[in-house]
């Protein structure tokens, strides 16, 4: 009888681990389904936040290249292969400041000494005999001494090369140092406006970070608790089978002892 019993149960034991198998095939299964849709949201929502921050990027650069063509700073305003040049802003300055005249101040009686105005032409060639020599040279007799407008005045005025008055370096130099500075103060400006631009832009993409990331919860919630309820049944079915497992092994441990005691020895045990 307790034979019998032993085996009965084994079999019952056998045919519950059976079912278990089974069991944790599908719950595996379907475990495994959900984390690969897991996978693929945080997937989607990865490319989705580079993304934006490839467009907040795109966005600082557009803007400062836009900012910096505003303000007369864009690529047409320096060359970048005239290492002690002037830039194109500072040349265009000065064009437009000689063109309308600077005024020579006035004498010791307070007497006004009149404008110097450059034409674009004559601009050009002192702009090109400056590039040439760095600045502008001075006229010299065979001896490589000075020569001067006026030898016997008071005040003796050099004679410049290439037929260039001292009023008119004057006027190029003054021109020059108010370019020079306008420029300082639009290169000011611009990064001003620039670091502006990028503020708004980081306050931009955090918001826009904020509602992605609460979509991307939303999604995956539902996936993240039909992952954690699986793992649980699973983990149940584990258990239950390491259980049964111990079980089906003392139930053939009976049988064998059983089959054993009930075995006829014929006088030979």
């Amino acid at each position: 009888m307790a034979l019998l019993l032993a085996m009965y149960q084994k079999m019952r034991l056998i045919r519950e681990k059976n079912q278990l198998v089974l069991d944790q095939t599908k719950v595996s299964s379907k475990l495994s389904r959900v984390q690969k849709n897991i996978e693929r949201v945080q997937k989607r929502y990865t490319s989705l936040f580079a993304n934006l921050d490839s467009q907040a990027k795109m966005m600082q650069s557009q803007a400062k290249v836009g900012i910096q063509s505003m303000f007369g700073l864009g690529m047409d305003s320096v060359n970048p292969y005239n290492y002690g040049g002037l830039s194109g802003f500072v040349v265009n300055g000065m064009s437009q400041i000689l063109a309308k005249g600077i005024n020579k101040g006035k004498d010791a009686n307070g007497t006004d000494l009149g404008t110097v105005t450059i034409d674009n032409a004559r601009f050009s060639e002192m702009y090109q005999a400056y590039m040439q020599n760095g600045g502008f040279a001075y006229e010299t007799d065979e001896n490589g001494a000075t020569v001067y407008e006026d030898p016997n005045a008071a005040n003796k005025v050099p004679k410049y090369k290439g037929g260039f008055t001292a009023d008119e370096v004057k006027a190029f130099n003054m021109a020059m140092q108010y370019a020079k500075s306008v420029q300082q103060q639009q290169q000011f400006n611009a990064q001003q406006m620039c670091t502006q631009y990028e503020s708004n832009v980081s306050i931009w993409l955090d918001a826009q970070k904020s509602a992605l990331e609460a979509e991307q919860d939303m999604m995956l919630e539902p996936l993240n608790y039909e992952e954690t309820m699986l793992e649980l049944e699973k983990e149940q079915k584990d258990t239950r089978l390491q259980r049964i497992n111990e079980e089906i092994e003392t139930y053939k441990q009976l049988v064998s002892q059983e089959v054993k005691n009930t075995t006829p020895t014929f006088g030979l045990g």
